[in-house]
């Protein structure tokens, strides 16, 4: 298998994932999803790009346990893009003994199920609340980002490092806070609209117009 699909593809297949999050929960017209209300949208979306930063997060987990009993043909080791020298640096690929890996995937499995929740119960009293649990949730995501961005730089041997991995999960928190801080502004202006289902009657003369 040629060696830049195995180290570039999966974080191909990340990328992607967040960036169909991302239009998911843009304002830019669907058809697919013209029936879905706005915040709803916004919610699916952030869903997705929640998956995208778990996956993500658990790859990192699979380098680093493969960096600790030797290398990983999953990630280079050498030039400034690359993560075998962070991920497998052995002070700072960890958080008092934590892996940052499992600190990602405790956050997006956190953050994913507040978000599903809300997307799935939308009318309870409940689901509006949800949205500044996963904000406040995500704040700590700020200093940890500004922490490894700075590791990555001028800690690491042999720094900088860029690591692609690593950014990924990046953007995906970002991204998340981003659409959380939307959803909550909107929110507090009265747009938290929950669309009905159509009845079979209706559905039958919408497909009769087409």
């Amino acid at each position: 298998m040629n060696a830049a699909m195995v180290e570039y593809g999966p974080l191909t297949v990340f990328l992607a994932i967040m960036a169909i999050g991302g239009l998911i929960a843009s304002n830019q017209k669907i058809p697919q999803l013209e029936e879905m209300g706005k915040m709803r949208r916004r919610l699916l979306g952030l869903f997705v790009i929640e998956m995208g930063g778990l996956a993500a997060s658990g790859w990192t987990l699979m380098i680093h346990n493969q960096m600790v009993t030797g290398g990983s043909e999953f990630c280079a080791a050498e030039g400034i893009v690359q993560c075998g020298s962070v991920i497998g640096d052995p002070i700072y690929s960890e958080f008092f003994g934590v892996p940052w890996g499992v600190i990602g995937i405790g956050a997006f499995s956190v953050l994913g199920w507040l978000t599903l929740s809300m997307f799935l119960e939308m009318k309870a009293d409940w689901a509006k609340s949800y949205a500044d649990y996963a904000w406040w949730l995500s704040l700590p995501s700020i200093p940890g980002i500004g922490w490894l961005v700075l590791v990555e730089l001028f800690l690491v041997e042999g720094a900088p490092h860029i690591c692609p991995y690593c950014t990924s999960v990046h953007i995906a928190l970002i991204a998340c806070m981003y659409i959380l801080y939307t959803i909550r502004k909107e929110r507090d202006e009265g747009t938290w609209e929950v669309t009905a289902q159509l009845s079979k009657a209706d559905l039958l003369a919408k497909a009769r117009k087409k």
